[in-house]
């Protein structure tokens, strides 16, 4: 797909997209506050949260190839609009299926599922899509800026969440996040740009998936970030997503307000780290900022072996968030810098891939793990798992951290 920007829209089209961005990221944590928690109620066990858990990252397993080869193939903004449409759609059925009396565990997983599948759709159209709508040079605070979208919606949704339960209790907080994912869609709707199908490009099939992996396991950079990515969410993603309730509510005791706090608390560490990144990151290289990032991203869940106070939670999620921009951004502006455009689609969503489909079967392993060990005890196996990715990668993958 050839895309031709207007200069005049590039910067009006980026404020769409980071508005539109704030507003349905807002909705995918309350979503996420609402669907774990709601979870643990209805089950009353960790595994069974953990596979609802799973039940909304396992799509990216299946269905994220595919999706690449689609953001390649057709006009990314109709791909996001449609992801929008569906995840409007789909989560007003939680509301109504708590008035039909049906609303279980199970029903909670199939509609998460179908939720993520939407959104392994939109992600690398969205990734794709920036390029396209901002100068090279503008890459890298563009990426930033699209980053915060996520770190403000981190910070808006759980306030948002603590409001909303309070006035209208847990099933109406999925009609608020309905109405975030139609916002989303009127925001991207008022993208615009000139932009030509490519009738050559990938097929929708083996084929373009296939010339995908190839491109991508003959790339000296890619390669071994897509590998050292699997890793690290293998270790990270699961415990950080099942144990953070888990840990809030049996080891401090507190209700889902505290949860909710807690995933503030993630937000405020990842703007502080984002502007930290934005003022000091050029002075280093994107691949050595990633693995050092990698590194603290793991090694700063060890104190929570040893908290047993909200505040001591509060105190360490911040700080580990700090690192969390470091891996985010910069594997974004990598993958941009170093990818065709043709195939920017494919490889993004073989990084959702690696990252949402690990985080599946983390969240699976995890919710078993919590059951024998409990949370304190895994956060700081995670932490220490997670460190040694990073530290692996800084040793042993030289053109990787030598990238700029």
């Amino acid at each position: 797909m050839k895309l031709i920007p207007s200069k005049i829209f590039q910067s009006r089209n980026l404020t769409f997209l980071w508005l539109g961005q704030i507003v349905s990221q807002s909705g995918d944590s309350i979503y996420q506050i609402g669907l774990l928690w709601l979870a643990l109620e209805l089950s009353g066990s960790e595994m069974v949260t953990g596979l609802v858990a799973m039940s909304a990252y396992l799509p990216a397993v299946f269905f994220s190839l595919v999706a690449g080869v689609t953001a390649d193939r057709y006009d990314r903004r109709w791909v996001m609009l449609s992801s929008d449409a569906v995840r409007f759609l789909v989560v007003l059925m939680l509301p109504a299926a708590s008035m039909l009396g049906f609303l279980n565990p199970v029903f909670l997983g199939i509609n998460a599922f179908a939720i993520a599948i939407a959104a392994t759709f939109f992600n690398p159209a969205r990734d794709s899509l920036i390029p396209h709508i901002v100068p090279k040079e503008g890459l890298f605070k563009a990426n930033s800026l699209i980053q915060t979208s996520w770190q403000f919606a981190l910070l808006i949704g759980p306030a948002l969440a603590g409001g909303l339960l309070h006035f209208f209790g847990k099933i109406h907080l999925f009609t608020v996040v309905s109405l975030a994912y139609l916002i989303s869609f009127l925001f991207v709707f008022l993208i615009r740009f000139s932009h030509q199908r490519n009738l050559s490009g990938p097929v929708l099939g083996f084929a373009g998936i296939r010339d995908g992996l190839r491109y991508t396991i003959r790339h000296r950079v890619i390669f071994p970030l897509l590998l050292i990515t699997i890793a690290d969410n293998i270790f990270i993603m699961g415990p950080a997503i099942v144990g953070t309730p888990v840990f809030v509510k049996e080891v401090l005791g507190m209700g889902v307000e505290s949860y909710a706090l807690i995933q503030a608390c993630y937000a405020i560490g990842m703007l502080i780290g984002t502007a930290a990144l934005l003022s000091y990151g050029g002075r280093f290289g994107k691949g050595k900022i990633l693995l050092l990032g990698m590194i603290l991203d793991g090694i700063t869940f060890i104190p929570l072996y040893f908290v047993n106070s909200m505040l001591g939670m509060e105190i360490t999620i911040i700080i580990h968030s700090l690192a969390i921009p470091m891996l985010t951004v910069t594997r974004t502006s990598l993958i941009q810098n170093f990818v065709p455009t043709e195939m920017t689609g494919r490889i993004f969503a073989l990084v959702n891939l690696s990252v949402v489909g690990m985080s599946a079967i983390s969240s699976a392993m995890s919710g078993f793990l919590l059951s024998i060990l409990g949370a304190p005890v895994l956060f700081l196996i995670i932490g220490i798992g997670g460190g040694f990715c990073g530290l692996i990668g800084l040793m042993f993958a030289r053109d990787l951290r030598n990238a700029a």
